[in-house]
């Protein structure tokens, strides 16, 4: 994990490198720490983790033995946090405790023939917008877990999605078109959904 200054020069914050390992997702808490998420490149069970990078560059493991890091997001109180293992099938959350996170449960759990959830966004009423892989759609959920809307895509192989656009009301979601025979001309590509919802300002990292 790295810097870019102003003036483009690049440092490294954290620097890790574990064969056959990269990083998947990251996000920042509303502390200003970023939360970042590796998995092996053959996707092997347990091969991945999640980390706490404090502002001074001190990491903290929070999740060892996940296979794909994926999406993570916070409660628009910061009480709860958000998270996807994807093979899991799951949206779980956790209690915030200070700088650590506790009392892992399950969210959602994901219906076969939904695809698989990848990356997440919560918004300013407290629902979690989740991308699905080859769902070619993405879902939101409400505080409670239920789902309330199904946004259908075009493409078959959304990853993630925010918001952005003048007061944070687009969706903006990015594609894949990686492992596709034969991909919509839209794989690939970042979509914008206009005034789909309200989103929440982020936090910059505190480094």
């Amino acid at each position: 994990t790295g810097l870019y200054g102003a003036d483009g020069a690049f440092s490294w914050l954290v620097h890790d490198p574990v064969p056959g390992r990269r990083g998947n997702d990251a996000a920042v808490a509303p502390d200003g720490s970023l939360w970042a998420g590796t998995m092996r490149y053959d996707e092997a069970e347990g091969g991945g983790t999640l980390s706490r990078i404090a502002p001074d560059g001190t990491v903290s493991p929070v999740l060892d033995a996940v296979t794909v890091s994926n999406g993570t997001g916070w409660s628009p109180d910061g009480r709860l946090m958000y998270y996807i293992d994807t093979p899991t099938r799951r949206v779980d959350v956790f209690d915030v405790d200070g700088e650590r996170v506790v009392n892992r449960r399950p969210f959602v759990t994901v219906e076969h023939g939904h695809g698989w959830p990848d990356g997440l966004t919560v918004d300013a009423e407290g629902c979690v917008w989740v991308a699905f892989w080859d769902g070619a759609a993405v879902r939101r959920y409400t505080p409670d877990g239920r789902p309330d809307l199904v946004v259908e895509l075009p493409v078959r192989r959304p990853t993630a999605c925010a918001f952005g656009g003048a007061g944070l009301r687009d969706l903006y979601v990015s594609t894949a078109r990686t492992g596709l025979d034969a991909p919509h001309p839209l794989s690939g590509s970042l979509l914008v959904l206009p005034d789909l919802g309200q989103g929440m300002p982020g936090t910059p990292f505190g480094g």
